[in-house]
């Protein structure tokens, strides 16, 4: 899951790109305040539990949060680009979000499987997953390029496309 992850986050990164260069704005790329503080929550979950299929299930909840919060950050500069007459970014959000929205599928299955597991007396305190890391979404940080910071974008590559 984690290469799979890391693969889609660098077609996902190279899409905001597309849309950056399809309202002619060059991005600022810089870490989001919001998502450095679900990253330290988790990292300070992940902390006060030694065991193994704990932190596994914290690092999937916190998975889902990060999800929920580009969920909302792509939502938004999609609805912001189609307001706007771009088409292009509202196509290349749109995929983007479809492929956000499975992530969170895809933690809200493995959570469920993973706890069914764990609660399970077929495998008592297995841990299923392979590494931690795997689901940590500190890995997503880069990808936060602001979405307040992209809306600005798309308003003034707006405004510049109407006059």
């Amino acid at each position: 899951m984690l290469e799979a992850g890391s693969k889609q986050n660098i077609v996902q990164l190279e899409r905001l790109d597309e849309v950056f260069d399809s309202i002619g704005v060059k991005p600022d790329p810089r870490n989001d305040p919001a998502m450095q503080g679900i990253c330290d929550l988790n990292e300070a979950e992940i902390a006060k539990h030694g065991d193994a299929a704990d932190r596994d299930l914290i690092n999937i909840e916190y998975g889902q949060v990060a999800a929920h919060f580009y969920i909302a950050r792509y939502g938004t500069l999609r609805r912001t680009a189609h307001a706007l007459g771009h088409a292009k970014a509202v196509k290349l959000l749109d995929r983007t979000l479809v492929e956000t929205r499975a992530i969170d599928c895809a933690f809200t299955q493995l959570y469920d499987h993973l706890l069914s597991r764990r609660t399970s007396s077929r495998y008592p305190g297995e841990t299923a997953l392979a590494t931690t890391a795997a689901m940590h979404p500190g890995l997503t940080v880069g990808l936060a390029l602001g979405g307040v910071l992209a809306a600005a974008a798309l308003v003034k590559a707006g405004r510049s496309k109407r006059r």
